[in-house]
Order: C-alpha cells, then sequence, then structure tokens
C-alpha cells in the first residue's frame, strides 16, 4: 500500500481471496462443521480500511440513502453470522457444503462489517452509534479493549480448565457468565495495561521523541 496504491490493492485482495479458498477447501477435504476459520481474511479488511481512511483523511462524503443501506447490509450480514448458527442441539445444521462456505467466508464478512461501522463513523457518517462509541464514560474502557482482547481467552480457559464438575448450560447462568467473565477481563487488562502497555507507550514517545499531544 506505501509503494503502490494498484498492487497493494491487488495483495490485500488475494489475501482475502486466499482465505476463502483454503478455508473452504479444508472444510471440505476434513467435512469439518460450521466453526473453522482464518484470520488473514479479516486483517487484509482491515489493512485496506485504515488505509482508505488514511488517503481520504477521513473525509467522505456518502450519500445519506447509500450511508443507511450500508448499516443495514452490515448489520443484517453481522446477525446472520452471530446468529445464524444457533441451535438448540450442540452442533449447527447445516450441510457439508453450507459448512464450507460459512468457513470460507464468515470471518472476514465480520471483519467487514467492523470495517463499515468504523469506516462510517471516522467520516461522520456514524450518528447514534459513533456518539455511544465517543461517549467520554466509556473512553476508559475503550483504552482497554485491546488488552482486554489479549488476555479475555487466558482468563476464560482459567476458569473453564479449574472446574471440577460438569456446566449445566441455560441461560441464566449463561449471562452470569458473561457478565464474569467480562469483569474479570476487564481487571486483569487494567493491571497488564499499567504493567507493560503504559509504559511501553511512554518509552515510545521518548525514543521517537514525539510530542506530548501527540
Amino acid at each position: 500500500m506505501y509503494l503502490s496504491r494498484k498492487w497493494g490493492t491487488i495483495c490485500c485482495g488475494s489475501f482475502v481471496l486466499l482465505n476463502f479458498i483454503i478455508a473452504g477447501v479444508l472444510s471440505k477435504i476434513h467435512h469439518l462443521t460450521a466453526n473453522f476459520t482464518l484470520e488473514v481474511g479479516p486483517y487484509a479488511v482491515g489493512i485496506f480500511t485504515g488505509y482508505v481512511l488514511y488517503r481520504t483523511d477521513c473525509k467522505v462524503k456518502i450519500p445519506k440513502v447509500w450511508n443507511l443501506f450500508g448499516w443495514a447490509i452490515a448489520t443484517a450480514v453481522a446477525l446472520a453470522i452471530l446468529y445464524g448458527l444457533w441451535t438448540t442441539e450442540t452442533t449447527p445444521k447445516l450441510g457439508e457444503n453450507m459448512s464450507a462456505l460459512y468457513n470460507a467466508t464468515s470471518r472476514t464478512a465480520w471483519g467487514a462489517c467492523i470495517a463499515w461501522v468504523i469506516f462510517s463513523c471516522a467520516t461522520g457518517h456514524g450518528g447514534p452509534v459513533n456518539a455511544l462509541l465517543s461517549w467520554k464514560a466509556i473512553i476508559p474502557l475503550s483504552r482497554l479493549t485491546y488488552c482486554c482482547y489479549l488476555v479475555h481467552p487466558v482468563v476464560m480457559f482459567t476458569y473453564y480448565y479449574s472446574r471440577r464438575t460438569l456446566m449445566h448450560w441455560y441461560d441464566l447462568d449463561l449471562s452470569y457468565l458473561f457478565l464474569g467473565n467480562l469483569c474479570f477481563s476487564y481487571a486483569v487488562a487494567f493491571i497488564v495495561s499499567l504493567a507493560f502497555e503504559s509504559p511501553m507507550m511512554g518509552l515510545e514517545k521518548v525514543v521517537l521523541g514525539r510530542g506530548k499531544n501527540s
């Protein structure tokens, strides 16, 4: 992207296409259910979105109709990916071909939905979503989101592997478990941020000579 807009775009598109092909083929060959994903596709989507925002300086005019259409599509796709596999049984009821299609495209499509939220809000078309995400009350938590993303699997698996009895899943239990994982993950993220991320950010400013407002 830095050296050539054309070839950078081709590279990002190639990564997405390869992600589709590899995930779909592996899913088909090994008869996988709809739960196998690769991370290259959404990463390429994120790089391309960041590049577009950088090149346009977040100044993009989107007609209201197209903006609403984009939000509707992104919302529908995200909900379909998130809840489309829901079933009262333990495994999704999808055929082999549909499972392969889901495994090939779901994670990249989810990344595209998130990219739309970022793009729309950054360019001033986010409306109430942008107002919520920019709310000052959640800024302290927003600064911990990346650390929380890194540590939450450790917190969750520590709990799961420390249990000595089987878990009986029902809605209220899952609600308590979700809230507990959320609170503990942010608590651990706060400690990790103070211990590692914040000192490294301060060191980066000193080494690179960045100003206090950068």
